[in-house]
């Protein structure tokens, strides 16, 4: 659906007539930072869009608002992580204040005038792109870099596409700290990554797949886990 401008022009406001056309746009990469929500939708609940929403890898960055006349699904809403409840008939004095605590929000946490960080990469000519945080780790044989991504709803990791580049090529599009090289042949995202020992990382996937340590890279590994690990709690 095509998006309309507030008139700042720095917000881009799209409408959806069913939360299935709503994820249909998430899927496809769209970044929704603030959602208003209806509860009572026909194919889907807007409490079942909210729960698929937050189970895919960027789901928790979205802030969610529901409006609905009845108050029954609190406990619903606040398992989900609903940021406000709004009950109908709406008030529009607590909708813009919603609104305006919502976007401040968003502008203070989750940097909304930036756009998604992406890597981006060739096939056959053509451009593509992933999200970054969604790629678990990156495989290279006689330059060809396999590049395998995390999914949520499966809690697996898979090939997403194998392309030309050489890895000492590709980490320099990859934050430092979060992307760490193991071995000459791979790079990995700590972000996924549940538990390492002397020659290996492994993954939190449902396989628990396991990527080597060289012992060339051991020493600078084990200090980008253990201060990616540290500083999340930080």
């Amino acid at each position: 659906m095509k998006a309309k401008q507030l008139p700042d022009n720095k917000l881009d406001v799209f409408f959806y007539k069913s939360g299935v056309d709503f994820l249909q746009d998430v899927e496809l990469g769209i970044v929704f930072h603030i959602v208003f929500m209806d509860i009572e939708m026909g194919e889907m609940s807007g409490v079942e869009v909210g729960q698929i929403l937050r189970g895919r890898l960027d789901g928790d960055d979205t802030i969610m608002i529901y409006v609905s006349s009845h108050d029954s699904y609190f406990e619903d809403l606040v398992e989900i992580g609903s940021f406000r409840f709004i009950k109908k008939p709406i008030d529009e004095n607590k909708l813009d204040h919603v609104f305006d605590r919502a976007l401040s929000q968003a502008i203070k946490y989750k940097n909304i005038t930036e756009e998604p960080n992406l890597f981006f990469f060739k096939v056959g000519g053509q451009n593509f792109s992933v999200k970054i945080d969604e790629i678990a780790y990156l495989k290279s044989s006689k330059r060809i870099a396999e590049i395998y991504v995390w999914d949520n709803a499966s809690k697996s990791i898979n090939l997403l596409e194998h392309f030309y580049s050489s890895l000492d090529a590709v980490i320099k599009q990859l934050p430092k700290g979060q992307f760490i090289r193991s071995e000459r042949s791979y790079i990995v995202n700590l972000e996924h990554v549940c538990r390492m020992t002397k020659e290996f990382f492994t993954f939190r996937d449902k396989k628990a797949t396991q990527v080597p340590i060289s012992r060339l890279h051991r020493d600078e590994v084990k200090a980008a886990y253990f201060k990616r690990k540290s500083d999340k709690y930080l």
